[in-house]
C-alpha cells in the first residue's frame, strides 16, 4: 500500500469521525430544545437544524478536500518524489552500475540529501572494490601466465629427457623410477597446460570455434575414448541414446567434448569397482542437454557450494584420488558458459552418486 493510499485511508477516517461529532452534537442540541421548550417551537428548529447539518457537513468536506491536496502536494514534493528519485537511482545502480549525481536531490529536504550522499559514499567504496579486485585478479593472471610459459619449456625438456631414458637400457629398479618420473612430467606439463588455460580465460582470450555438431557422434566417441579406463577400473560405462534423434548443437567441439571428458574421467575415477556411470541426452527447444550419472561417492553437503571454485576439491574426493588440481570443473564451467549453455549437479535420487548436467544451446 502507498503512502498516498494510507493517507488518505487515514484523512477519510479523520473526517467520518468529525461527521459523526457534528450529528451528534445536533442531535444532543435537538434533544434539549425538545425538553427545554414547547413542541411548537422544538418542531419549528428542525428544518434549521437539518440546514446546519448540512451546512456543516458541505463545509468539512470541502474544507477536507482542500486540506488534503495541500497535504498531498506537500508531501509529494518533500517526500514522495525524493523518494521515488533514490528507489529509482538504487534500481539504476543495480542493473546498469550508474549512480544518479547527487545534484538531483539539492531541492530535496536534508534529510535525503544526507541519505542520497551516504549511499553515493556507499556506492564510491563498492566500486573501488570492485577495481582493486579485478586489479588483483589481472595481476595474478598474468603471473599464472608468466609462471606457466616460464615453466612449460623446461618441464618439456625433461620430459623429452626421460623419455630418451625410456628407450635405454636399465635394470628393473631404474626403469620403475624413470617410468615414474616420466608420469610425474607428463603430470606437471598437464597442470601447466591448464594453468594457461585458465589465464586465457580470465583474461578474454580463450577462443571459440562455434559450428554446428552432432551431439550424438560426440557422446559416442566419448563413450568409446573411457572405455578402456572404464573396464581397468571395474566400472560400467554406457550411453544410453534417446529414441528421439538429437539436433545438431552450436559448440566448440574440441572444447565442449573435453568437459565431457573431465566430466566422464571424474566419474569413473571417483567410482568404486561395480559402479556405473552412463552418459544419457535430451532435446529442448532451445537447448540439449547432457547428463552424466554416477554411482560414485558423491559431493557433501558442504561442498556442493564451493565444487565449482578454483583448486577446490572436497575431501572424500581428496581421500580417494591424490591426483588432481581442483581446476577441470572450474574451467567445465566457464566454457559452458561461454557457449551460452551451464555445468551443474545434482545428488541422485535414491541412490548414491551424482548427476551432471551440461547444456548447450541448440544450432539455428
Amino acid at each position: 500500500m502507498s503512502v498516498r493510499s494510507i493517507l488518505m485511508l487515514l484523512f477519510g477516517g479523520v473526517v467520518a469521525a468529525a461527521l459523526v461529532v457534528i450529528i451528534g452534537s445536533l442531535a444532543f442540541v435537538k434533544q434539549q430544545i425538545t425538553v427545554l421548550f414547547p413542541a411548537s417551537v422544538a418542531l419549528a428548529s428542525d428544518d434549521a437544524l437539518r440546514m446546519l447539518l448540512i451546512e456543516q457537513a458541505v463545509g468539512l468536506v470541502i474544507a477536507s478536500v482542500v486540506l488534503l491536496g495541500a497535504m498531498f502536494y506537500v508531501l509529494g514534493k518533500t517526500v514522495l518524489t525524493p523518494l521515488k528519485k533514490l528507489t529509482t537511482a538504487l534500481e539504476q545502480y543495480e542493473t546498469t552500475g550508474e549512480r544518479i549525481p547527487p545534484e538531483e536531490f539539492e531541492e530535496s529536504p536534508k534529510e535525503f540529501q544526507d541519505l542520497i550522499a551516504s549511499f553515493d559514499e556507499f556506492t564510491e567504496r563498492i566500486e573501488a572494490a570492485h577495481r582493486n579486485d579485478l586489479e588483483t585478479s589481472r595481476i595474478k593472471s598474468d603471473f599464472i601466465s608468466t609462471a606457466a610459459h616460464q615453466l612449460r619449456t623446461p618441464l618439456t625438456g625433461i620430459r623429452w629427457a626421460l623419455e630418451a631414458l625410456q628407450k635405454g637400457t636399465m635394470n628393473d629398479d631404474q626403469r620403475v623410477l624413470v617410468n615414474s618420473a616420466v608420469d610425474k612430467s607428463r603430470d606437471l606439463v598437464a597442470i601447466v597446460g591448464t594453468l594457461l588455460d585458465i589465464s586465457a580465460i580470465e583474461s578474454g582470450k580463450y577462443k571459440y570455434n562455434f559450428q554446428a555438431t552432432d551431439m550424438h557422434a560426440l557422446l559416442v566417441e566419448v563413450a568409446n575414448d573411457f572405455s578402456y579406463l572404464a573396464s581397468n577400473s571395474k566400472v560400467s560405462l554406457f550411453y544410453a541414446q534417446e529414441e528421439a534423434p538429437l539436433p545438431r548443437a552450436r559448440v566448440d567441439r574440441d572444447r565442449i567434448k573435453w568437459v565431457l571428458n573431465n566430466l566422464v574421467e571424474n566419474a569413473i575415477r571417483y567410482t568404486p569397482p561395480d559402479g556405473t556411470v552412463r552418459l544419457s541426452a535430451e532435446a529442448g527447444r532451445e537447448r540439449v542437454t547432457i547428463r552424466v550419472r554416477d554411482t560414485g561417492i558423491g559431493i557433501p553437503d558442504k561442498d556442493r557450494a564451493n565444487i565449482f571454485e578454483r583448486f577446490y576439491r572436497a575431501e572424500n574426493a581428496t581421500a580417494m584420488q591424490n591426483a588432481g588440481n581442483g581446476l577441470g570443473l572450474y574451467i567445465a564451467r566457464t566454457i559452458a558458459k561461454d557457449h551460452g549453455g551451464d555445468l551443474n549437479f545434482a545428488p541422485n535420487e535414491g541412490g548414491r552418486g551424482t548427476t551432471f548436467i551440461l547444456s548447450v544451446p541448440v544450432a539455428r
